[in-house]
């Protein structure tokens, strides 16, 4: 589902629509705190016979001055969020709202996308927008798919590896339909590459989740430079050097609360791949860009679509937030992608408000 906009007359009737279709929660606004005076000294006997101090300004006075200080740096700040607050095309960034546990909330607002030093498939560097969207903290692990293939909701798919299917690993092997399928079936869908590039490259156009820093298996599960694939942890079976996925959230997470953003496994979007963002043109820019043909189905000169984030089996420059790789997306020949979920803003309120109806009618019951 693509990220919505509003007008500005539109957005006058914003709290009742939202009541209306449960949308988002209301934006909440900061009570005014309140800055205590500080009581004025009663001087005692020694105070009188010493001899006359310097001058210093009445504590109310500096209280006052403080006060009008502290005020102009907020309304700085008011200032600078509200020129942040609203797309070119005036769409608001909303609040983050209620999301389901296992999400982490992206504000909205622009972010650094692709890079003019970078392979040809990331050029050219473009200021994106997003709305503010949810994304899954860590890749859908083995279990979690199996538990969905199980409740008749996901197709049959997963790892053809040995040793690939214990519950916390990244579930890999599965085509882009089946991790749509999956994503649909939880109330998400798959993010889109805007998204996703966003959710780990931040606001600043960091190389890594974590910054410019180089790729380490201290930092990533990646083929290290000295500890070979899976930063060294061999496979059980056959080829063993060929090494495995590690359970999730085994390194630490980024800016935004997001684990494996880098490594571990490759990630699907929702994207049709396109050599270049210049080949691309309209459909990569503006406010929540979709790719060709808003990643539908069915897109007439496109067979690929996009995978993000690098994986076990790959060096440093896989693992980047910019590097773009194309596969077909019935993934045939075999490849281990996983992937992970996001949500709108109406979709992540719904999550949590089913949630909530089925906890109190199991409590009632």
């Amino acid at each position: 589902m693509r990220g919505f906009s509003l007008s500005a007359s539109a957005l006058r009737l914003l709290p009742a629509t939202l009541l209306a279709v449960w949308l988002c929660p209301s934006l909440v606004g900061c009570e005014d705190g309140e800055t205590q005076q500080p009581e004025e000294a009663k001087p005692d006997a020694a105070a009188e016979s010493a001899p006359a101090a310097e001058p210093v300004p009445d504590a109310g006075e500096a209280s006052a001055a403080e006060a009008g200080a502290e005020g102009e740096e907020a309304a700085a700040q008011e200032e600078e969020k509200a020129v942040r607050a609203a797309a070119p095309d005036g769409t608001p960034m909303l609040d983050c709202g209620e999301g389901p546990d296992e999400m982490r909330c992206i504000p909205g607002g622009a972010f650094i996308r692709g890079s003019d030093e970078g392979p040809e498939n990331t050029q050219p560097r473009a200021d994106v927008w997003v709305q503010t969207f949810w994304m899954d903290a860590n890749e859908v692990t083995y279990a979690e798919y199996k538990a969905c293939e199980k409740a008749g909701k996901c197709p049959h798919s997963g790892p053809q590896y040995m040793d690939f299917d214990r519950p916390k690993q990244p579930v890999n092997g599965v085509s882009w339909f089946d991790a749509r399928a999956y994503c649909e079936a939880q109330g998400k869908r798959l993010p889109t590459e805007a998204e996703w590039e966003k959710a780990a490259r931040g606001t600043d156009g960091r190389l890594y989740p974590w910054g410019d820093e180089v790729a380490t298996c201290e930092l990533a599960i990646i083929k290290g430079e000295e500890e070979g694939r899976g930063c060294g942890v061999k496979k059980k079976g056959s080829k063993p050097d060929t090494g495995r996925v590690w359970e999730i959230g085994s390194r630490p997470p980024n800016q935004f609360g997001l684990y494996d953003m880098a490594g571990n496994s490759f990630e699907w979007v929702a994207d049709w791949y396109t050599r270049s963002y210049a080949e691309c043109g309209e459909p990569c820019l503006g406010l929540d860009p979709m790719g060709p043909c808003e990643g539908e189905d069915e897109c007439p000169g496109y067979k690929h679509k996009v995978v993000r984030g690098g994986s076990w089996y790959w060096g440093a420059d896989r693992a980047t937030t910019i590097f773009r790789r194309a596969h077909v997306p019935r993934n045939q020949p075999f490849h281990h992608f996983g992937f992970r979920c996001a949500a709108s803003l109406e979709q992540s309120s719904r999550i949590v408000m089913v949630r909530d109806a089925e906890d109190e009618l199991a409590n009632a019951n």
